[in-house]
């Protein structure tokens, strides 16, 4: 499982990255599009990282015009990052690139075989559900 997952890391890097991004902004980004605001923070604890490795994370994408940094009216203090347009896009595109090369993966395999992987997914998803 490791390798593979080491291995699809390494193909994933190859896809067409526009604003050559490392996996810590994409996970960032992805993270913004399951919840569409968040906190530095927020990016502290989801990447274990310090928190001005977090600023400097943040501030490429926000230098990118892929995030923005707001504060809310009733509290000037907290920072929340959302993303803009050009964020939504970019992510559809690295969601559609990801898709399409696990589709061609799963493309190259018998069917006994994707119905093999497909329970096996259904599985994963089962177990983590009951978490």
């Amino acid at each position: 499982m490791e390798r593979f997952a080491q291995r699809a890391k390494n193909r994933i890097k190859l896809l067409e990255n526009p604003f050559n991004l490392a996996s810590g902004h994409i996970f960032v980004l992805m993270y913004l599009h399951r919840t569409e605001i968040c906190r530095v923070n927020d990016v502290v604890k989801l990447l274990g990282i310090t928190s001005g490795a977090a600023t400097g994370l943040t501030d490429k994408l926000v230098s990118l015009s892929l995030i923005e940094r707001t504060r809310p009216e009733d509290d000037r203090r907290v920072v929340q990052l959302s993303l803009t347009e050009q964020g939504k896009e970019t992510v559809e595109l690295i969601r559609k690139q990801r898709m399409e090369w696990f589709t061609g993966l799963i493309g190259q395999m018998e069917e006994d075989q994707v119905d093999l992987i497909t329970d096996a997914f259904k599985l994963l998803l089962q177990a983590l559900e009951e978490k």
